[in-house]
Order: structure tokens, then C-alpha cells, then sequence
């Protein structure tokens, strides 16, 4: 027996279609406000809800940040008055001492003394979310809110090889790193964060030119505003890390920039403003 199909008039049918996009419609906001207000703070997520017309959770937030220039977009965001526009006029954009100092506050949160989101480096949130860089390896949630820049890291290297005039290739430092070794002496690089983007460079630029950054030389962690110090005293004989610190090593004479990040891997990505979520703030 074949289905009998009911008749529907065409004032009907437009405004069932009519019904079904608002309702579809709705249903996708609905849908994208639950997805933000899962992934970020009430800090961040208030952002979102000025622009959508219904006001601000919150009037401010705490973000982090190193002394390095690529912070600058948050610095701008507040003296050009970019959060306020948005419904946040009290963010402050609070110094940190290093990135462990940085990721530590993250964990503990605004609430307890330390911060909402962060200038930092790209692989951090995923280590931070994984547990991998934490206390007791206890997972915390992070967001990528937005990307900061691109590139712009750098290599530099001690006066004591500048001779070599090092760039891309790394095979006469190999040599010279040898030597050194040979004679008794330590040979040390250095990066910022276990795991973040100098230390995966610097990794990288050595291996290409057969040096294990393993074995073959001690990967030390210094936080940037420290690095140009350490040089200085002979602590290592080559790091990675963003500007001003790699001028202010050629300013004082003690080394010189091997390559840029941007020479390795061109658009490599840099730096990233995350944002720990939970519920240590959730408004009922």
C-alpha cells in the first residue's frame, strides 16, 4: 500500500521553512555560546559576550607576560583601550619572572594570586593541558585565544666563534664544539622552557649539522631577560630566544645571531595568548 503524502498549501510550507531556519539558527548559537563558555575563563568569555550584546561576566582579567618584545600586542590592546572597547577596562598585564614562573601561575589561577591567560610560547598550553610540564603531572585545561606573531626567534652564538661566522649550517660548530670538549671544557646551550619553541630550534639547528644535542652538548634552561648575563660570563656558548635579547648581546659586544627562526621554518609560529579554564570562577 503506498504512503499517502498530505498537502501542504505554499503559505504553509514557506512558514514551516521559516520556523525551521530560526529554529536552526537558534539552535547554532546555542551551540557556539555553550562551546565558548566551555573553553574559557569567565574573563575571557565575557569578551565574547559584550560583543554579543548581553554584557560582561567580569570587567577585567590578569594576563601575564615575559619581557620580549612579542608581547607588545597586549600592551597596545591596553593603552589603546581594546579590552575597555570590548566591556574589560580593568585587565592588567601582569611580569613574569620566567615561563615555569608563567605556567605556574596559569595553573593556579587569578583567584589564588596568579593569573588568567598569558603571553606564551606555542607549545606550552598543549604541555600544560597534558599534565606534562605540571606539578605532579596534574592536567589544566588551557585555549589558544589568538596567535601573537610569527617567526622572529633567534640563534645566537658566543664571540668566541666568530670566526666561524656561523649561519644556517652548523657542521664547522660541531668541529669547534668538539675541540672545546677535548680540552676539558664545558659546552652548554641554552632555551627558555623544556619542551617550548627555543628549545625545539635550537635542537633543530644543531642536528642539522650532525651535532646530538643530547650527547654532544648540556641543553640549560635560563629565563630571556637572563640570557645576555650568562653569556656574558661564559654560562653557554650559543641560545635561543626572541628579541630585544639577541640585539642586546650584539649591542654589548659578547656574541652574535647565527639564524633566524624565520630562516628554518619561514611563518614558524611564536607566541600565543592562552587562557586557563575551569571553574574556579563560574558565575551560577
Amino acid at each position: 500500500m503506498s504512503e499517502q503524502k498530505k498537502s501542504v498549501s505554499p503559505d504553509m510550507e514557506s512558514s514551516v521553512n521559516t520556523d525551521s531556519s530560526i529554529q536552526r539558527r537558534k539552535l547554532l548559537k546555542a551551540i557556539g555560546a555553550a562551546s565558548l563558555a566551555g573553553v574559557m575563563t569567565p574573563a575571557m568569555r565575557s569578551i565574547a559576550w559584550a560583543a554579543d550584546g548581553g554584557g560582561p561576566e567580569v570587567k577585567g582579567a590578569k594576563l601575564g607576560f615575559i619581557a620580549l618584545t612579542d608581547a607588545a600586542p597586549l600592551f597596545v590592546a591596553v593603552e589603546k583601550g581594546f579590552f575597555a572597547k570590548h566591556g574589560m577596562p580593568d585587565v592588567d598585564v601582569v611580569k613574569q619572572a620566567s615561563w615555569g614562573a608563567t605556567r605556574d601561575n596559569l595553573v593556579l589561577g587569578a583567584d589564588k594570586n596568579g593569573i588568567d591567560g598569558a603571553h606564551i610560547l606555542t607549545p606550552m598550553p598543549y604541555l600544560i593541558s597534558s599534565g606534562a610540564v605540571t606539578a605532579n603531572n596534574i592536567p589544566t585545561p588551557m585555549q589558544i585565544v589568538s596567535r601573537l606573531n610569527l617567526a622572529g626567534q633567534c640563534i645566537s652564538v658566543s664571540k668566541e666563534y666568530e670566526k666561524l661566522k656561523l649561519g644556517a649550517d652548523t657542521k664547522p660548530f660541531k668541529v669547534a664544539l668538539e675541540a672545546k670538549k677535548a680540552s676539558g671544557k664545558a659546552v652548554n646551550a641554552a632555551m627558555t622552557f623544556p619542551g617550548g619553541t627555543h628549545d625545539l630550534w635550537i635542537r633543530y639547528w644543531m642536528a642539522a649539522g650532525g651535532i646530538d644535542p643530547v650527547k654532544d652538548i648540556s641543553t640549560i634552561v635560563v629565563p630571556p631577560p637572563q640570557m645576555v648575563a650568562n653569556m656574558k660570563v661564559g654560562n653557554m656558548d650559543t641560545f635561543c630566544v626572541c628579541e630585544p635579547w639577541n640585539a642586546q648581546l650584539i649591542n654589548q659586544k659578547i656574541g652574535y645571531t647565527a639564524v633566524t627562526t624565520g630562516e628554518i621554518w619561514k611563518k614558524s609560529s611564536r607566541k600565543i595568548l592562552g587562557a586557563a579554564y575551569g571553574v574556579r570562577r563560574e558565575i551560577s
